[in-house]
């Protein structure tokens, strides 16, 4: 495959505002004598309401250039852009801002608190974020029924299966209307099936919300649900081809996935 640079386009090539503009980004680690180039000179835009996977294998950069799209690391080289602002520049505080009010987080592990129901456990982000109780508990109801929760949202987490826990994440990471959602490989831990069913999810919230949502995975298969394909290998970008083709309807009746 022949790399290439995710370089911005015309403003109206794929429609949708530009989110996040990644410009020659690099980040190097050292260990000892030894320079690892995680990411290296890397320049990609994300545009709003798109799905975008990021596919490579382990240790390929994913988690590492991920972290620099949702400003929880900085570049040593380059400079990513959010809607325009340059984020190397901003202060801790308003990147913590930044991050509270724009961006989503879902990790692998689903990293949610187990003395609380999953309802307790999406509420909590709102609370952190300042929001009034009766806003929380209205949100709170609607992106757990967004998720087909709504059953669950008295059970802690020990009693859900590992779909439903990372059905409760995602909730957790859509409720305060972020624009992007950060997925660091969130189906990892889950069964094939499961894994199609959260993303079907996925390309249904995009499409009902109009969020933003970059996603890490080393599933070629799950790509299908993407509106662009990334594949990261050795640090570089480049962009993602000869995927399956996958009969989305067929799909949907073949896992038993029920959609309102």
């Amino acid at each position: 495959m022949t790399d290439q640079s995710l370089a911005p386009e015309p403003p109206d090539a794929n429609g949708g505002e530009v989110l996040l503009d990644a410009r020659d980004i690099s980040r190097v680690f050292r260990l000892g004598s030894e320079e690892i180039r995680a990411v290296d000179h890397v320049s990609c835009e994300v545009r709003a309401g798109r799905l975008v996977t990021v596919r490579g294998r382990s240790g390929s950069g994913k988690t590492t250039l991920l972290n620099q799209l949702g400003a929880l690391d900085t570049p040593d080289e380059g400079e990513v852009f959010f809607r325009g602002r340059p984020l190397k520049r901003l202060r801790e505080s308003e990147l913590t801002r930044l991050r509270r009010h724009n961006f989503g987080f879902i990790f692998q592990s689903f990293a949610l608190l187990p003395v609380l129901s999953a309802f307790e456990n999406v509420e909590l982000t709102m609370r952190i974020a300042g929001r009034p109780q009766r806003e929380r508990a209205e949100r709170t109801r609607e992106v757990l029924d967004m998720v087909g929760l709504s059953p669950r949202a008295g059970h802690r987490p020990f009693e859900l299966s590992g779909g439903e826990q990372q059905r409760v994440s995602i909730a957790r990471a859509i409720s305060n209307k972020p624009s992007v959602l950060i997925a660091d490989e969130p189906t990892g831990e889950l069964d094939s099936i499961t894994g199609l069913e959260i993303m079907l999810l996925f390309r249904r919230i995009v499409d009902a919300e109009g969020l933003t949502i970059i996603m890490a995975t080393h599933d070629p298969a799950l790509s299908q649900f993407a509106d662009e394909s990334w594949l990261m290998e050795d640090g570089r970008l480049s962009l993602a081809e000869g995927d399956l083709d996958i009969d989305i309807p067929e799909l949907r009746q073949r896992i038993e996935f029920v959609e309102e």
